[in-house]
């Protein structure tokens, strides 16, 4: 009887090891390969599929030696900031596919092909299981269905532009304050050298902290952008180990840091949105910002908004807000600065409209060269060089039929270089392509600097009454020109970072 029952026993376990031996199998090869042929079929092409890293360690290994060292001053930054698409398409052309551990991306740069594709979330969603993306952004940046519309419905007041008009004021007092702070710098000097990634972080974070939590930077604040940093930093250091089964589990110093850092912020926001609800509830109006909107609803039962969503909503944009209106205005000063005819248009305008005045919200529609230079800027140095969307059935797309399981890269950063997307001249700086904005079907159609679909950024608005306002402050009080000691490194770090710094010269207008 017991030979009997262990023989049972035995072979149990047998066929349990047996299934999870297949379900490896399966996940790890033979899956792929089925892809990897329906792929080939559809007429994409592609490296063979190489167990579990797939081309992730050739991505890393073409990444380092690119950013090992500078490059020259030239806005074709596509062969730095994504080498390996770069390389892929040389080597196989546009329909191109890259293994990402188990997953295969599919490149697409038809325009057309990008239209469909974002206008079409419910079909093509964000990755899921993405620990790193809801550590950097989360929030209405990565849910899906229901979750994201309710929350993009009850946020989207606090974008609209009478709310943002609202901000000016608060905008306008910190580019002024900044602007002070660079005249004391100067004092009887001709000149200074800054670094405008720090200076130009600290502008943004202060910004954002008066029409985010409508409030003024405290030691919260403080501490959660220096545990920002500590996240973006391990960020870039396991970004190797990010297509590693269970990666986010494994015991290194790297993700523990990345952890303690994420859990500690979520804390700190936590006091924040709850320090705002109790002023609520002792009679506290709402300010119309996004913390109040997302507690207001919070205090509407029938929303099933909770407080956990609250926290992770102001979390997201905080950080993602701060950050990708940060990195763009940083690259919209260089080009002022790498193109001193434009920069003196631009100023030129600036003082037509307001003169010695502060900038004001009526002003803005008539700053079109300085809206051109933004445009143009963000075509060159998009924020996101890439948009990822997954697909977990087969879908149809222009005329074909994707296999389920792959994932779907859109680089931003080489459609913008394309010349069959955009001319001969690509690779020119020429604001005057966007003489007639982005409203007119051509843009529209291959404009992606704010993502397009439904899922088009929802603080686009914001982002450019920003910009525009921080440009015109700064060119009333300053000429810019790049530092002798300037390192034109453009890498592609989550957003696009200038990774040696943005070293400009300033110098007090006379």
């Amino acid at each position: 009887m017991y030979v009997t029952i262990a023989s049972i026993v035995i072979s149990v376990l047998a066929l349990v090891i047996l299934n999870y031996t297949m379900k490896l199998a399966d996940r790890y090869w033979f899956r792929p390969k089925k892809i990897e042929k329906r792929l080939r079929e559809l007429g994409f092409r592609g490296n063979p599929y190489r167990i579990v890293f797939g081309d992730a360690n050739d991505v890393g290994l073409m990444r380092a030696q690119v950013t090992s060292k500078p490059m020259e001053l030239s806005d074709d930054i596509s062969p730095r900031v994504l080498p390996y698409y770069k390389h892929m398409v040389q080597k196989y052309g546009k329909k191109n596919f890259i293994w990402f551990g188990t997953k295969a991306r599919l490149s697409v740069t038809d325009p057309v092909l990008v239209k469909d594709i974002l206008s079409r979330p419910d079909e093509f969603q964000k990755p899921s299981n993405d620990h790193m993306g809801k550590v950097l952004a989360g929030g209405l940046f990565l849910s899906e269905g229901n979750t994201w519309t309710k929350h993009k419905k009850i946020l989207s007041p606090g974008f609209h532009m009478d709310k943002i008009k609202n901000m000016v004021p608060s905008i306008v007092e910190s580019c002024l304050k900044t602007m002070e702070k660079w005249n004391l710098s100067l004092a009887s000097n001709k000149s200074i050298e800054v670094d405008m990634v720090p200076e130009i972080d600290a502008l943004i974070v202060d910004i954002m902290s008066k029409t985010v939590v409508a409030g003024r930077i405290s030691e919260e604040t403080r501490r959660m952008f220096q545990l920002r940093n500590t996240v973006n930093q391990q960020a870039v250091k396991l970004a190797k180990l990010m297509y590693f089964p269970g990666w986010w589990n494994l015991p290194t110093q790297e993700v523990k840091t990345l952890k303690a850092a994420h859990k500690e912020i979520q804390s700190l926001v936590k006091k924040v949105v709850t320090r705002r609800l109790d002023e609520m509830k002792n009679g506290a109006g709402n300010q119309g910002d996004i913390l109040s909107l997302m507690l207001k609803a919070f205090q509407d039962e029938a929303s099933g908004v909770s407080l956990d969503d609250v926290i992770e909503e102001c979390r997201s944009f905080y950080f993602i807000g701060q950050e990708s209106t940060a990195r763009s205005l940083i690259w919209m000063l260089y080009v002022l600065a790498r193109y001193p005819e434009w920069q003196e248009r631009a100023r030129e305008e600036v003082l037509q409209v307001f003169g010695d005045q502060k900038p004001n919200v009526e002003g803005l529609k008539q700053l079109t060269i300085v809206t051109m230079i933004i445009y143009e800027a963000l075509r060159l140095y998009p924020s996101t060089g890439l948009v990822h969307r997954s697909i977990s059935r087969d879908t149809k797309l222009g005329d074909m039929v994707l296999p389920a399981w792959i994932q779907v890269t859109i680089p931003i950063i080489l459609m913008n270089h394309d010349p069959d997307i955009w001319g001969e001249d690509v690779k020119q700086f020429k604001p005057e392509r966007f003489k007639e904005g982005i409203s007119n079907s051509k843009m529209q159609s291959i404009f992606f600097a704010f993502s397009g679909g439904p899922r088009k950024c929802i603080g686009q608005s914001m982002a450019m009454v920003t910009n525009k306002f921080v440009i015109a402050t700064l060119l009333q009080h300053f000429s810019l020109e790049l530092s002798p000691s300037y390192l034109h490194a453009p890498r592609h770090s989550f957003l696009l970072v200038p990774q040696h710094g943005m070293k400009l010269v300033l110098r007090k207008l006379v």
